[in-house]
Parts: structure tokens; sequence; C-alpha cells
């Protein structure tokens, strides 16, 4: 019912768009067919990406070929400038000892409404998103600082259509830097302050983009949030190749393995990114030749994060207990290894298994449960079992622990109830929570960025670069936690953040991460569990479609996909 109600409203969507012609004149680009996209991740809050409301998955799949961005990660990890927006590859030089890059954008280069893309969209994106200190012009919403907080200036060269981009202190990973470029003339305000509310506020749902811009290939031409659905057309100013179809439509479908094997059978879905389990992949693959799939492990990892705000998880004693406590390898063994027999249990937030960079930094007590050192550990910490076996703290109470979770997420449901067992067995009663507001911002108290959780299980999707780790792990400062929802801080893994910034050697890049790594582990504030596996599947008769298991996600290439 769901599907057939959800896919209706998108029809009848879609019915009123096809390709069009602008106030202007110009003709939109666009081929024929649609192609309708389940979206298995939560339907987008906030639309503005560099904020907690807009942080998630289902936003980055709207993003990805609407706002531009200076590189795109490729399926194999490795990342290329983008030659729509650019002339040719930005250059990296060293001018009077400092390190300047430089880029050429493409003439033809416009924002949807047919503003030019100029150095200015440069410079605003790097104030939005340098500070989080409102003493400094910047603004405590903003989610990273990273890339952008290096920076000295960002100016015009010859003429606004080229940037030059001169670095206070060497970034090595600034390939990483403009992604989701903002359109200065629709964003930016002489008052710092006015920036900050529209970046505060950004972009919610029921309202879209703003004036729908777009400075892509596709725009968002209608979005229906009691449906679940947003609706992609092509962009009438796309200077590009593409896109091939006269729609993508974006429908959410919610993480249900019944709605996305139905969909794909009757052909109402096109495109499906579910989170995999075995029953799932076992009845799309019984859908071949009509439907086809593949599985992947890219750069996101799934852990548990554990606030150190809260009266019990404050003590590291404790945090080492829970840890201790845990059976990873049987967390493993009954979701992913049900259906992935390269699941292997994580032990390194840095650096994934995948990675040749991959080093096992675990202490040995986490590698195995030891149930025995995690009831010393409490014990030590001042906690005594009553006679359910259950630990109890004279000023801290009953060390009853609920781990929140997103809605709907049989996977995640699945992990938390092995979890549940194994946590009771050393004397911590654990309990689920399927959270609706765990993504919202700090306006929601029960949030990550609102803090009135306990433990959280989600993921973090990664890229390449290796420092875009570092807004969760660096210190927070005052309010501006960034993306450190443990809210828990060491000088020395910030001291290595600093230095890993800047060194542009792998090799030693790998030695910085892995150390960085091992401190993390001595603060137990974040569990790693495993790296996840990707699945998408879509109708034979779609061509293109290819997975790209990094943040770029399924629809990183979605403007050159045609139907047959």
């Amino acid at each position: 019912m769901l599907i057939a109600t959800g896919l209706t409203g998108a029809m009848a969507l879609s019915a009123c768009g096809g390709g069009s012609e602008d106030s202007e004149g110009g003709e939109a680009s666009g081929g024929s067919g649609r192609v309708v996209f389940g979206e298995s991740t939560d339907f987008p809050e906030n639309l503005y990406p560099n904020i907690a409301a807009g942080n998630a998955t289902s936003v980055a799949n709207v993003l990805i070929k609407v706002l531009p961005s200076a590189y795109q990660v490729q399926p194999d990890f490795t990342v290329e400038f983008n030659e729509d927006l650019f002339t040719g590859e930005p250059t990296l030089e060293e001018v009077d000892g400092q390190q300047v890059n430089t880029y050429e954008i493409n003439p033809d280069a416009v924002w949807s409404d047919g503003t030019p893309i100029t150095a200015d969209d440069f410079e605003f994106t790097w104030r939005a998103n340098r500070s989080g200190d409102p003493a400094d012009g910047g603004c405590p919403a903003v989610l990273s600082t990273t890339g952008y907080e290096q920076i000295a200036s960002v100016e015009p060269g010859e003429d606004e259509k080229t940037v030059v981009v001169t670095y206070e202190t060497p970034f090595a990973d600034w390939q990483g830097n403009f992604e989701n470029l903002l359109p200065s003339h629709l964003m930016d305000a002489d008052d710092p302050a006015a920036v900050c509310e529209t970046i505060t506020e950004g972009w919610p749902i029921a309202e879209g983009l703003p004036e729908g811009i777009s400075g892509g290939p596709w725009q968002v031409s209608n979005i229906d949030a009691g449906a679940q659905v947003i609706v992609l057309e092509p962009n009438p100013e796309w200077w590009g190749d593409g896109p091939q179809l006269e729609q993508l439509i974006i429908q959410n479908i919610g993480n249900d393995p019944t709605t996305a094997v139905q969909g794909l059978q009757s052909g109402e879905l096109g495109v499906i990114y579910p989170q995999p389990q075995l029953d799932l992949v076992e009845q799309v693959q019984a859908l071949e030749p009509n439907v086809e799939s593949e599985i992947n492990f890219g750069l996101t990892f799934e852990h548990l994060d554990l606030n150190t705000q809260d009266p019990h998880l404050a003590d590291p004693l404790v945090r080492q207990a829970l840890a201790y406590a845990l059976d990873r390898q049987e967390i493993v063994d009954q979701t992913v290894g049900q259906f992935s027999s390269d699941a292997q249990v994580l032990n390194n937030r840095i650096w994934l298994n995948t990675q040749p960079e991959y080093e096992d930094t675990a202490p040995e007590q986490v590698k195995t449960q030891n149930v025995e050192e995690a009831r010393a550990l409490l014990e030590q910490a001042g906690y005594t079992a009553g006679p359910d076996g259950f630990y109890t703290h004279p000023e801290r109470g009953p060390l009853d622990i609920q781990i929140d979770t997103t809605e709907n997420n049989p996977l995640r449901q699945t992990t938390i109830e092995v979890m549940i067992p194994q946590l009771a067995e050393a004397g911590i009663n654990a309990s689920f929570n399927a959270n609706p507001d765990i993504f919202a911002g700090a306006e929601s108290p029960t949030s990550l960025e609102g803090g009135g959780f306990q433990a959280a299980l989600f993921a973090w999707v990664g890229n390449p670069f290796i420092t875009s780790s570092q807004s969760i792990y660096q210190t927070p400062q005052g309010d501006n936690i960034q993306q450190n929802y443990s809210r828990i801080g060491n000088p020395e893994i910030d001291a290595l953040f600093a230095e890993l910034a800047t060194e542009p050697d792998r090799e030693r890049q790998a030695e910085l991460g892995n150390q960085i790594d091992g401190l993390l582990w001595e603060q137990m504030a974040t569990i790693p569990l495993y790296q996840k596996p990707t699945f998408v599947a879509h109708q034979a008769n779609i061509e293109g479609v290819q997975d790209n298991p990094t943040e770029a996600g399924p629809l990183w290439n979605s403007e050159t996909w045609t139907v047959e």
C-alpha cells in the first residue's frame, strides 16, 4: 500500500513536469524516460548540507548533481576534478611560502537563474564554512570547518571566472574543499549574523532550495513532503552533457525489504539502494535477469557513539566496560555476515578494512567479549550488582543504557537486539529506541546535536580525504561541537589532526591516522563495528547505473542514465 500510494503521487507530479522552457526561452536538454529511485533512508527535513539537520544521505542523494563541487569521488575512491565546472584541472603551487590553488571556471557555467558562477560563489562558500565562532564572523551551526579554516583568502584572479585560493597553513586535502558550492547572490549579506541566521535555518524541505537554484545537470522541480517525493528535472541552463532522462523521481520507500522487492518486481521502482540484509539480497537476486544488482564495500562504517555528558558514560571505566562486554564478531555474524562472507569486524575509525592504510589498532580486550573484565571495571567505578545481576551506582543510579538509532531499519534493530543480551551478561541493562529525531538539528533535544541521548548506533559515510573525520573527533569549542557527538576531546588528537592536515605524504598520513585511532581507543567514546556493504539494484533496461560506495552515492552519474 505504501509503495502504491507514494508512486501514484510521484507519477502525478511527473505528469505535470517534463522538459520545459524557462522564462528566458532556454530549452531544457533532458531526454526521454523517467526513473524512480527508491530512497531507503529518512526523508529529508532540511536540504542545506552543512548543518546537522541536512547532514543525511538522503540530502546528499538530492544534491549530488544539483549543487556543483570542485572534485568528485569516483567508485574506485580516486577523485577527479569537475570537467563541467572548470576549463582544466585546478593548479597547486607555492607562492611566497604559501599554498595557492587556482581554479578556472568554465565561461558557460551559470546558475539555473542565469547568474554566472564566479569567484564570488567560492568566496562565499569559504566564508560560510570557515568558522564556528560568531566573534570571528562564523556560525556555530556549521558542521565542519576543516579545510576552510586553513584558508587565508579567496579572491578573483584576472577576472571573475578565475578563483585564487591562498592558504594560511598548508592543507593536503584541498581537493575536498568547495563541495556543494553555494550561490552567493541568493545567500550572502553584509552582516555575518544575518548569514549565520540563513545557515542555521538552512533550507527546510517544505521550502526547497532558494528559488529552486541549481548549478548542475538536475534541478529540484517539485517536492511533496506528504508523499515523500522529490522530483528532479533537467536544469534548463545546464551547459554540459545530459541529463538523458526527462525526470528522476526520488521516492522515499523506507528500509522495508518487502516494499523494495515489490517495487522492483512490479516495475514501479527503477533503482534501489537499501541497506542490504539476507532476505532482501536473496529476493532481489531471484529477480534476475530483469533486475541487476551488486554488493560492494565502500567508505562507510557502522559504529556506536557514547555520549560522555551522560552521568554513567562520562566515566571512562564504564565506557571501557561497555566495549569489553560486546562481542563484535557475533554482531557481524548476525547482521552483514549473513549475506557477505567478506564482512569483518572493524578495528579502526580512520582507515577501513579495504584501505591499504588500515591497521588493527584495537586493544586486545575488545577483540573478543570480556565479561569478567567488564564487570571488574564497573565495580572499580563504584557500581554494585543487584539480585537481577544489573549494576547500580550509589549516585548515578541503575546502569540503564538506551541505544538510539534510526527508525524503520531492520539491520540496526537486529544489531541492537544482539547487543542487549551481550551487555546484560556484564550487568549493563541496555534497551532499543528508534529515534525519529536522531539526525534533526540542535532544536530537537533527543537528536545527536541536541545531546539528549546516551548511546547512538549509526554510520559515518566517508570519502578518501583523510581530514574529513577531523570534525568528528576534535575537541568541541564551546557550543560548536561540529560532528563530535560524543562531546569529548584530547589535545594530542587535535595536534595530530593539525599535522595530518598539512602532510602530503600518504605513508606518513597512514601513520598519523593510526596514531589518532590508537588514542580514540583510549577514549572509548566511539566503538567501530564493521565496514558497511552497499547494495544497488536496478531494472535491467536502465543503462548507466554504477555503484559509488562513497559519500557520492548511487546518483553520482545519474545524468548519464538512459532507459531502453
